[in-house]
């Protein structure tokens, strides 16, 4: 891909309204955390825990969204292994090391299913 494509493929993914409701989401979720805390349902020195894995999810369904609605397609390696990986450090802090190698199983069946739907897609 020429540097004028990514440029116009960079922008045309910038100004989607579909980022805009992404970046919403993620306004919520900060909202609903402070909300917990402040009710006391979730302690103050963990809510970044579930602001991380919060946004891990968000970036997960939005590249899933990305990939199943063509007209909103971009590029998202980049967003699929940061989702995980804040998943990975908030599901970590909040049950334990001890108790988060699951979640690597179910990270690699996340994959599986992402290539699977690659696949059916025929790309």
């Amino acid at each position: 891909m020429s540097e004028r494509e990514e440029q116009q493929v960079d922008k045309k993914c910038a100004g989607d309204s579909l980022s805009a409701v992404f970046s919403g989401l993620i306004v919520i979720l900060v909202g609903v955390l402070f909300l917990l805390v402040t009710q006391d349902y979730l302690r103050w020195g963990d809510w970044w825990a579930y602001l991380l894995a919060g946004i891990g999810v968000i970036f997960v369904i939005e590249v899933i969204v990305r990939q199943t609605l063509p007209q909103y397609r971009c590029p998202i390696a980049g967003r699929l292994i940061a989702g995980l990986v804040l998943i990975a450090i908030g599901a970590g802090h909040i049950y334990g090391l001890r108790y988060w190698w699951p979640l690597v199983i179910i990270v690699v069946g996340f994959f599986i299913m992402f290539i699977g739907f690659k696949r059916l897609r025929g790309t």
